[in-house]
């Protein structure tokens, strides 16, 4: 094997294991909140639409979740994502299958971050180091791997488009490859890729100032139509159309929280999703137990000395503290601590940089001194926010005086592999006592039950439940019927459809205790929605709602926390629930996006009305004519039939909006990056900042001022 090798491979096993320290105190660590209701069971079902030959933009089982292509954020045009979602449906074991995923991105991360510290020059050790502890860091951990994770698997790849970026700009990889790690950070699927790319590409335009680099970037956000449009397409019917700007604290840090980063036990101060609480209960801010420990040992100089080469990590830095300071709501970008991540992987690039060039052993005792101090303040701005928990504050102290010591002894012996197990090994055993005193995110989840794959439940379903009464069993939440291969009108959305979430009174989090009277309210002349759904099988929670059965309707199964209700005769076949003036002769579903319906009229006004939800991008022809589509009550979708035609055939399509244009706009911007890599490359814009394995790290200094120079 080629030694150049060896240690990202050796990061990735070592990554890989530490990812796994969660899962002892809490095997459901990674399916939690937003990852059991909403990505990890609707994972399993992509993957089993892949399977049954059908690509996955729409799911009619789904109904109110089943926007998949308008969610965006299930990232279906991203090719890794897709290989994901087809393992997922091998595993049963929904909190297995997440802990794969999710430490598969984890890994991708470390790797990253290891590839872009060593593009500026980083020594191995050093890259090593920050590459384990940014995957760990509070936020990446605590939010976007155990619940939101979308946003970790954007995140994955931003390190790539910065450092594949910054090579084409040196001359040193083709734009291909920028394109390449560009796409997958934007079919990702999550809106704050595409901010990351953005100033990426301008930090780099301002360090380069080269027009390759705008038309680089312009490649890259040419393929944003054909993952965003159609979420902007489905915002009309949605719950989150609009722009908006205004600041309610939500999820917003502050300066003391970013000075306190080398805490394990800092708990932020600010709001959350519950108005009365106004603490985080993760160290949401954490990013190293080294960051600031390190910082009276570096040599400063080095900054000062590159930094024109530094000018993009500047500018990234600085632009994503900003935005950490932020309002809390600024259009589709809520809650400013999302950007931490980007903010602290800047961070991560400058203290690679900084080590690099060998920690000071000049003026011990003057550096320790600052060193303890800092370590103080760190302590006192904790205790100060919670003093509840000021014994694992002073834990966490006693913790980074020690790390800190067994460092500085590394460093003054001249041992950069000691140097490297200190940073990695404190990273590990740090993460082993966060997770001690705190196993899981309870500042944001919800104990939504972990769904499983089977359920006995027959037909599309509807469910009568809330998932904050206690007994839960036989209820799933979210998409977890979803997993199971089941239709339900239950689903977890982050598009939401606004008329059938109020026809119903259903949320993520189950229905109000008038849900069930809602479902069986006549909408249409005598029929209900349930009868316009489609539905087959009623689950109600008793502790919220204990109705007796309505007509047409029996009881299947009861227990003391759940009613099953099940229709006397079987539904007709087909999606067409309701017709005036027209019957059905045949009704053919191809997929979830076509449908065939032959009919005959029976006099007067004729419509058919459909067991689906009225999105966006529907076509309806008859006879090769176009005809009007509306909607029609809870938000399904009725055709409305022309007069004349006594026989006809109905075909029905859905496209998401913007489709052929986004599709257009992604071959464009393919075709341009293939076009600026056709040319060979010039000779590099600068050398090669990398040390190859021979040699010193580029930033060696006077060893006559007790300097420790670091090999590369």
């Amino acid at each position: 094997m080629n030694r150049r090798w060896v240690t990202p491979l050796v990061l990735c096993v070592f990554v890989a294991l530490v990812a796994q320290i969660p899962l002892l105190h809490d095997r459901f660590f990674y399916i939690v909140d937003d990852s059991a209701a909403q990505f990890v069971p609707m994972w399993r079902r992509i993957g089993e639409q892949l399977l049954s030959g059908h690509f996955p933009l729409l799911d009619l089982d789904s109904w109110v979740g089943g926007n998949i292509a308008g969610e965006a954020l299930f990232g279906v045009w991203n090719p890794v994502n897709l290989i994901d979602y087809l393992l997922v449906t091998r595993i049963d074991d929904l909190g297995i299958a997440a802990a794969v995923v999710k430490t598969q991105f984890l890994v991708i991360i470390a790797l990253g971050v290891y590839l872009l510290c060593r593009e500026y020059g980083a020594a191995k050790w050093a890259a090593f180091g920050l590459a384990v502890a940014l995957p760990f860091s509070g936020f990446i951990l605590y939010f976007q791997a155990s619940t939101w994770a979308a946003g970790l698997m954007t995140f994955a790849w931003v390190p790539y488009v910065w450092w594949s970026a910054r090579k084409v700009a040196r001359g040193t990889l083709r734009p291909v490859w920028a394109f390449v790690f560009g796409v997958l950070c934007v079919t990702a699927g999550n809106p704050y890729g595409i901010l990351a790319i953005l100033v990426i590409y301008v930090a780099l335009l301002v360090e380069f100032r080269q027009m390759r680099l705008v038309l680089v970037g312009m490649s890259v956000l040419a393929v944003a139509p054909l993952v965003f449009l159609p979420l902007l397409g489905a915002a009309a019917v949605g719950a989150r159309g609009g722009m908006t700007l205004y600041n309610a604290g939500e999820f917003t840090p502050r300066i003391n929280d970013l000075l306190a980063l080398s805490m394990p036990s800092h708990l932020p101060q600010m709001r959350v999703f519950d108005s009365n609480v106004n603490w985080l209960l993760v160290p949401a801010t954490y990013f190293a137990w080294f960051a600031v420990p390190v910082l009276a040992w570096l040599d400063w100089g080095v900054l000062r000395q590159r930094r024109r080469e530094l000018t993009a990590v500047f500018v990234i830095t600085g632009t994503y503290l900003v935005f950490c300071l932020a309002p809390s709501h600024i259009w589709m970008f809520r809650w400013p601590i999302r950007n931490i991540e980007n903010l602290l992987l800047g961070v991560s690039v400058l203290l690679a940089v900084l080590l690099s060039a060998g920690l000071r052993t000049d003026f011990f005792r003057r550096r320790a001194l600052i060193t303890g101090g800092a370590l103080l303040a760190g302590m006192y701005l904790s205790v100060s926010t919670w003093p509840k928990f000021s014994l694992r504050h002073a834990v966490s102290l006693v913790v980074l005086v020690a790390l800190t010591s067994l460092l500085i002894l590394a460093a003054r012996r001249g041992k950069v592999r000691w140097q490297a197990m200190v940073l990695a090994g404190g990273t590990a055993g740090v993460l082993l006592l966060q997770t001690t005193w705190m196993p899981a995110n309870y500042s944001v989840t919800t104990g939504y039950p972990i769904p499983g794959v089977h359920l006995p439940y027959q037909g599309t379903v509807a469910q009568v439940a809330d998932v904050n009464i206690p007994a839960k069993q036989g209820v799933v939440f979210g998409n977890g019927y979803a997993a199971a291969g089941v239709p339900s009108l239950m689903a977890y959305t982050g598009v939401g459809y606004v008329k059938y979430s109020k026809a119903l009174c259903q949320q993520h989090w189950g229905t109000c205790r008038e849900g069930y009277d809602k479902l069986f309210a006549p909408v249409q002349g005598n029929l209900s929605i349930a009868d316009l759904t489609k539905v087959e099988t009623v689950v109600v929670q008793r502790k919220l709602v204990d109705p007796e059965p309505r007509p047409g309707w029996h009881v299947e199964s009861q227990t003391d926390q759940l009613k099953v209700f099940r229709r006397d005769t079987p539904l007709a076949p087909g999606r067409v629930s309701a017709s005036h003036g027209a019957t059905v002769d045949e009704d053919i579903v191809d997929g979830n996006r076509d449908e065939r319906v032959r009919y005959h009229l029976s006099g007067g006004r004729a419509e058919l009305t459909f067991a689906r939800l009225n999105w966006p991008g529907y076509r309806a022809e008859v006879n090769g004519k176009r005809v009007p589509v509306r909607e029609g009550p809870a938000g399904v979708m009725v055709v409305d039939l022309p007069e004349g035609v006594e026989s006809g055939e109905l075909r029905l399509s859905w496209t998401p909006p913007g489709f052929l244009l986004g599709i257009g706009s992604a071959i464009a911007g393919l075709a341009l990056a293939l076009a600026l890599s056709w040319r060979r490359e010039k000779r590099p814009h600068s050398a090669d900042p990398i040390p190859g394995p021979d040699r010193e790290s580029p930033h060696r200094t006077d060893r006559g001022r007790e300097h420790q120079a670091v090999a590369g």
